[in-house]
């Protein structure tokens, strides 16, 4: 049957009017409804999933009986239009820098002049303003940078928690290929005639390299082997001086067979202590960024950019001083454990260590 387009036209321009903001009396305007709102952190990754650290996020907008939207945000006091009845629209947040922080976003729908509003949160990450990178190794090479690292070996009487395994400098042990420093705990019975059936690697910057306040990033992946004890901490530089824990220890990350394998511990030790944790599923098949916000009135640590705990730190306390890295990976002992079975899942990967200003 022929029909009559202009009539069809006509026909869909009065229902539009009809549906927004219609003039007679007896029809009330329609109201918008049923909104969609799409939420993308720009640059989440499974390993960072508050963001890269531009703040930025992408929402996505669409409803029912819809003319135009408008976005405000009030911690930034930004108001962000959109003249149509879908689309998307650019959020910056960068109120609350060098942290993972919630942000309300208020968004009113509009049908012409009636309004209906609605407020979410957004969980985001922003990088301090001047953030940048004073000192990393990226284990790229195809060995360990001994200009910035130590090697620590022997036992040292189970270097005061009761460890099992004798620390060496042997490749098997510890090594840089495929671009990650590799830390592998091993069975070796009665190793070079030491009596020590274990070994494993421990490797330090002390003299090479250490700092006051900053921001610390490593991404690793920790061993899942039962008996393993692997850490990433620092220590005072003067405890040849000031001896343990007066020199004060910073744990970024520390995960044991005896505290759960998942189970991932953040401390600080200086004759007080202070501790949490958090079960991150995955830690042992997966990379995880273990941060640290290190300041002269706080210290706080983050598990994949979100914020597990914060200390606050003052002048009384040994937190006001250089330190240096070490990475380790002990065998049985306080949270290793007396049943150590060591095969495939013995090896701490570490991707990166990165120091911010």
């Amino acid at each position: 049957m022929k029909r009559n387009s202009s009539l069809l036209y006509g026909l869909l321009i009065f229902s539009s009017l009809l549906a927004c903001g219609n003039k007679n009396d007896d029809i009330p305007p329609a109201t918008p409804s049923d909104l969609e709102i799409g939420v993308e952190i720009v640059g989440a990754t499974a390993d960072a999933p508050y963001g890269d650290g531009s703040g930025k996020v992408n929402l996505t907008l669409s409803g029912k009986n819809v003319t135009s939207f408008i976005v405000t945000l009030p911690t930034e006091d930004k108001t962000l239009p959109l003249n149509a009845p879908s689309g998307t629209v650019l959020c910056t947040f960068a109120s609350h820098p060098g942290t993972t922080s919630p942000y309300p976003v208020s968004i009113s729908a509009y049908c012409n002049t009636v309004r209906k509003d609605t407020t979410i949160s957004v969980t985001v990450y922003c990088k301090a303003t001047g953030e940048g990178v004073v000192w990393s190794d990226e284990f790229d090479g195809t060995s360990l940078n001994t200009g910035i690292w130590n090697y620590e070996t022997g036992n040292n009487n189970g270097w005061g928690n009761n460890e099992k395994e004798y620390y060496t400098d042997d490749a098997a042990n510890v090594s840089v290929k495929d671009g990650y420093l590799q830390i592998t705990a091993l069975h070796s019975p009665n190793y070079n005639n030491t009596g020590f059936d274990y070994t494993s690697a421990r490797i330090t910057t002390q003299s090479k390299y250490a700092f006051t306040y900053g921001k610390v990033e490593i991404r690793a992946k920790v061993p899942g082997d039962p008996g393993t004890w692997p850490a990433l901490w620092m220590l005072g530089s003067n405890i040849n001086s000031v001896p343990w824990p007066g020199c004060g220890e910073i744990d970024i990350m520390e995960q044991g067979t005896v505290t759960g394998l998942d189970n991932i511990l953040c401390s600080l030790h200086w004759g007080g202590d202070a501790s949490d944790s958090r079960n991150v599923p995955g830690s042992t098949t997966d990379f995880h960024l273990y941060s640290l916000d290190w300041r002269a009135d706080h210290i706080a640590f983050y598990i994949d950019n979100s914020l597990l705990y914060s200390q606050p730190n003052n002048s009384s306390l040994p937190f006001n001083q250089n330190f240096f890295f070490i990475l380790n990976v002990a065998v049985g002992g306080n949270m290793g454990g007396n049943n150590i079975n060591l095969g495939s899942g013995s090896t701490m990967y570490v991707d990166y260590i990165r120091v911010y200003n």
